[in-house]
């Protein structure tokens, strides 16, 4: 269930996307199943590990992502149409840009628009300092000369996975965090070009050595859709889908749009807050940085139960929003479950890796609510599969001792 073992693995290594799978989850569920699948689904596609591992066996599979970021670097690693000679080009293209004069970058490139990502008089913090900021606009400045865009997309990709290693901050949890003694480590501005093109060269090169070697008779890019799944789902034939693998987001509070804001800033993927706010109101309820208003109760024992211990804890909410968002989270899974029952061919199965949530003590049995919900949409759930234990967060770790992940196997 961990994407660990994709850190070193062919195409995966391009990007460390931690909240992800492995590619041996895909493939232990294809060596499971009784059945030869003809087309799957992720609904939730994030680095694009089902699709991708899909289309290496010749298997075709529509995925759909919410996130620019993410749904940029699903493509970019399913894009099957990479020539060595081309990235040769595109390397040196870049390369001598970089390795040339300093440029006046700041009058050719404009900065993210991030209120704190650059040093200001009133900021006691910043994400980038300013040598940094400037090799990194020096990067988007080659990268903006290359005329392929399948290349300016690769290229976009390894500048994004060098961000953080640059920057004053870390991912932790739920958000950025600053580096220990942030302060006194400065980065020049030719270090990040240097480890731009190291990665280019050690990282991505080989692999696109190795894939010009191979054949593919599927590409899944094209049904890798950018929106939000509980929209677009409708858009598939009915009775078409014989295998879903996927990890939705987990209902632990955790906002991808704030987990993966340098990305999406320094990639323009958004230019301004509002458009901040509109796409954290695309994303799945699993977060509180949305007012989601009165929102439905689903039909669930456990759910009720769940809300109802809620309702007698003394405890005042750290967050006004935590029970819309606990209920939100449930309408969400009760509507792409219906959905669901609507695509795939009768008979056929499901994979749904997802963990169990806590607050003030009061565990939440995401498993056992997403079962129920799956059952009352006339689903079968043959079984909700261990997968490991997960620690919980630091305000709970005092009263829950581990948080279970499971994998729910249904039958459509």
């Amino acid at each position: 269930m961990q994407f660990d073992k994709n850190k070193s693995a062919f195409i995966h290594q391009w990007y460390p996307f931690v909240e992800g799978y492995s590619k041996d989850f895909i493939n232990s569920i294809l060596d499971e199943i009784d059945y030869e699948p003809i087309l799957a689904l992720d609904p939730f596609a994030g680095s694009g590990t089902t699709p991708v591992e899909m289309q290496d066996i010749g298997l075709e599979c529509y995925s759909f992502e919410v996130s620019p970021f993410m749904h940029l670097l699903a493509t970019v690693k399913l894009e099957r149409a990479y020539t060595h000679e081309e990235f040769q080009d595109a390397l040196i293209t870049v390369g001598q840009i970089l390795n040339g004069p300093r440029l006046p970058i700041r009058s050719l490139m404009p900065l993210p628009n991030a209120q704190t990502f650059q040093p200001k008089p009133h900021l006691k913090k910043w994400v980038f300092d300013r040598t940094v900021m400037d090799g990194i606009l020096d990067i988007k400045y080659a990268i903006k000369q290359l005329e392929d865009v399948k290349y300016r997309q690769l290229f976009k990709i390894c500048l994004a996975s060098i961000l953080l290693d640059v920057s004053n901050t870390y991912r932790d949890g739920k958000s950025l965090k600053y580096k220990k003694n942030w302060q006194d480590k400065k980065t020049k501005r030719r270090e990040v070009h240097s480890k731009f093109l190291s990665r280019l060269v050690d990282i991505i090169q080989p692999d696109i050595i190795e894939l010009e070697k191979l054949e593919f008779d599927v590409n899944n890019k094209s049904r890798c859709i950018y929106g939000d799944v509980r929209q677009n789902l409708a858009l598939l034939p009915d009775h078409s889908i014989d295998l879903v693998v996927t990890s939705p987001p987990y209902l632990n509070s955790r906002d991808y749009t704030d987990i993966y804001i340098a990305e999406l800033w320094v990639l323009d993927l958004i230019n301004n807050y509002d458009e901040l706010r509109a796409l954290r109101k695309r994303t799945l309820r699993s977060h509180v940085q949305v007012r989601h208003g009165e929102v439905e109760t689903v039909d669930s024992a456990e759910l009720e139960s769940v809300l109802n211990k809620f309702e007698v804890s003394n405890n005042a909410h750290w967050n006004k929003e935590l029970i819309p968002m606990i209920k939100g989270y449930f309408f969400d899974m009760n509507t792409l479950f219906t959905l669901l029952k609507q695509k795939m061919i009768p008979g056929k199965k499901i994979f749904f890796n997802v963990a169990n949530s806590a607050y003030y003590g009061i565990e939440i049995q995401v498993d056992e609510i997403v079962a129920e919900i799956a059952l009352n949409n006339g689903f079968t759930v043959n079984e909700i599969r261990k997968a490991r234990n997960l620690k919980p967060s630091s305000q709970q770790k005092d009263l829950i001792e581990s948080l279970r992940e499971t994998v729910i196997v249904i039958t459509s």
